[in-house]
């Protein structure tokens, strides 16, 4: 699991990224955790996610 995490680096730096920006917009009171949920489940699914370069297939 670790190796599809740090092999995959783009994927979970844009996973990070947007639950993080989640987190920002909630505690910036612009949105409520309810609103951005669907986007912070999105950012958990592409923490997981291989990139889909050639060399990554396996």
């Amino acid at each position: 699991m670790l190796d599809r995490i740090f092999k995959n680096w783009k994927t979970t730096i844009f996973g990070l990224s947007m639950i993080a920006f989640c987190f920002v917009l909630v505690g910036a009171g612009k949105a409520s955790l309810s609103e951005v949920g669907t986007f912070i489940l999105g950012g958990f699914a592409l923490f997981f996610t291989k990139d889909g370069t050639p060399d990554n297939q396996s």
